[in-house]
């Protein structure tokens, strides 16, 4: 079975060529030059424009680097230790402007990706010569990512552009409401959720009915209907949490038993222009490593440092640090062994530094092209997940709440005593410590602080749409 890291270049290039015709060359039909008309004539042509769609996912602007600046530098999570740019400083100040290249990015990035996904949906009167089970498959992977295309805009944004289709409108697509973002999210999940296969079956990367089950009760439970988020998240099975929790961050622990969807980077695909990655000819690597504790230009904020409980293993698995002063354990070896932080060694300042998604456990420096694969989302985070549509839900069990979350506490290498608090206020507080300490730095924290807490902050739409939209 083909490995998505392996074509998702070439098919990249391949659709940026499709998208770079402009209208005279199309209505020309060259028959040298690629156009929709003549494009999906075969099996291999609609997997092709189907995994350019997931490019957009891979770019600086979303897990090469902005998603894991936007979401835990506004989320509290980071605070700014190294020689931060001003556009990741304005996110942890929470005063964004409209022309921060960061901001810009996510938006073109996300929106990019969506363009691609209405290009296939739309061509579908085009596709000849493909099995119909492979049709429904490949329109469910597009509807998939574009709800996540557009989970990403509605949650940092809120009304938005709301764009369905490749026909042009005038001037540029007004706003539309959050719930009508929200509708067309769901109802791209729930296409998905019945047209893609299950991960047994599928290739590895592409998406599955089990993340858009999962996908729809995130979207769900963050619009409030924690009744609809029960429900979808039920339908996800076929899951297991690993024993080592550490594992789930690693090269050698990708796809594993617990993923249920990542983005895919491959160190060996380096060398490609990885700063200004636009959906074609990427390098499929991604920045987090070398920024987070290769450059040291953030570190885990102490609020984020103080949740964990003394004893939390998680603690010494997500960070690395010189002593065990915040919790009893502590990683502060690197390099197999080889290194040993000490004072003055870890960054700008003695405090924790980031060992999440890093790659010095295995060599002696970070570098710009790090081949770790983004967990989107995890069975870790579904089972928290499901805990909080359970006792938000009408006629929520307690009990049932509480032994999804003690299911989280009881792996093997985190082995924490059960929670037996009793009341929805308490049951409450305890899932929103497990998810602050089980995904930091998953870029869960700032959509967590929206449904929970009443953080309200969004990013304003930023200037490239706004010099070319005149109808927002």
């Amino acid at each position: 079975m083909k490995n998505l890291k392996t074509i998702i270049i070439g098919s990249s290039i391949a659709i940026g060529l499709l998208f770079a015709c402009d209208q005279s060359e199309i209505k020309l039909t060259n028959p040298n030059q690629l156009s929709p008309e003549t494009f999906f004539k075969s099996s291999a042509q609609l997997e092709a424009a189907v995994t350019a769609s997931y490019a957009y996912l891979q770019d600086v602007g979303n897990y090469g680097r902005y998603q894991f600046y936007i979401n835990d530098n506004i989320g509290g999570e980071n605070y700014a230790a190294g020689n931060l740019e001003a556009d990741k400083v304005q996110m942890i100040n929470l005063d964004v402007d409209e022309a921060n290249n960061g901001n810009n990015q996510y938006w073109d990035h996300n929106y990019k990706g969506i363009g691609r996904t209405n290009f296939v949906i739309d061509n579908e009167v085009n596709f000849e010569n493909i099995d119909t089970s492979e049709i429904s498959q490949r329109l469910g992977e597009v509807h998939f990512l574009r709800a996540l295309y557009y989970f990403n805009i509605v949650t940092k944004y809120g009304e938005a552009p709301l764009v369905l289709s490749s026909i042009a409108i005038e001037g540029g697509t007004p706003k539309s409401s959050v719930s009508d973002i929200y509708a067309a999210i769901v109802t791209d999940l729930n296409f998905a959720a019945n047209n893609l296969p299950t991960k047994v079956t599928q290739e590895q990367g592409r998406a599955t009915s089990g993340a858009a089950w999962a996908l729809l009760g995130k979207v769900l439970l963050q619009s409030g209907d924690a009744d609809g988020a029960k429900t979808a998240l039920a339908k996800v099975t076929g899951y297991s949490l690993v024993d080592d929790y550490r594992s789930n961050f690693t090269v050698a622990g990708e796809h594993n038993d617990e993923s249920v969807f990542e983005v895919h980077y491959d160190e060996s695909t380096g060398g490609g222009d990885s700063w200004n990655q636009d959906g074609k000819g990427n390098s499929e690597t991604s920045f987090r490593a070398m920024e987070y504790s290769g450059w040291y230009n953030v570190k885990p904020s102490q609020d984020l440092l103080d949740e964990y409980e003394d004893g939390d293993t998680r603690y010494a698995a997500n960070f690395y640090s010189i002593d065990d002063s915040d919790n009893g354990t502590m990683t502060n070896t690197s390099n197999n062994g080889a290194n040993t932080f000490v004072s003055g060694g870890i960054g700008p300042d003695d405090n924790p530094a980031w060992r999440k998604y890093q790659n010095l456990d295995n060599r002696a420096a970070e570098t710009t092209d790090s081949g770790i694969n983004a967990r989107v989302i995890r069975y870790a985070d579904v089972l928290l997940m499901k805990a909080e549509a359970e006792i938000q839900s009408t006629g929520g069990v307690e009990s049932v709440a509480l032994g999804y979350l003690n299911q989280v506490r009881a792996r093997a290498s985190v082995n924490l005593p059960a929670i037996s608090v009793v009341g929805k206020a308490a049951i409450m507080d305890a899932i929103v410590h497990e998810r602050i300490v089980e995904l930091a730095g998953e870029q869960s924290r700032y959509l967590d602080k929206q449904r929970l807490d009443g953080f309200s902050y969004l990013l304003p739409i930023p200037n490239i749409e706004l010099s070319a939209n005149t109808n927002l």
